[in-house]
C-alpha cells in the first residue's frame, strides 16, 4: 500500500485532494479525492479505470505518471487494495 499510496500522492493528489495543489483545479475534479488510505482503497477499482487500464488519468497525463507505476498501482489492486 505504502508504494501505492506513495504515486497517488505523486500523480493524483495535486488535483483529487480537498486542497488541490494544481492552479487549474481549484476544488478536486468530480469530487474524487484520495486523501486518506480509505478514500484511495474504496476508489480503487475508478483508478484501476482511469490510470491502469485506459489510462485517461492523469488528465493528458499532466504528472508525468509512468507506466511503470500503472503497473504497481494494477498489481495492488488485483491482491485486493489492501490497506495497513
Amino acid at each position: 500500500f505504502l508504494e501505492a499510496q506513495g504515486i497517488i500522492q505523486r500523480r493524483c493528489l495535486p488535483c483529487h485532494s480537498a486542497n488541490p495543489s494544481h492552479p487549474a483545479f481549484p476544488q478536486a475534479p468530480g469530487g474524487i479525492m484520495y486523501d486518506t488510505p480509505t478514500q484511495i482503497q474504496t476508489l480503487a477499482p475508478k483508478i484501476e479505470t482511469a490510470a491502469v487500464q485506459s489510462k485517461t488519468m492523469p488528465l493528458g497525463n499532466l504528472t508525468k505518471m509512468t507506466d511503470q507505476e500503472r503497473m504497481l498501482l494494477g498489481q495492488w489492486i488485483q491482491q485486493g487494495a489492501p490497506i495497513p
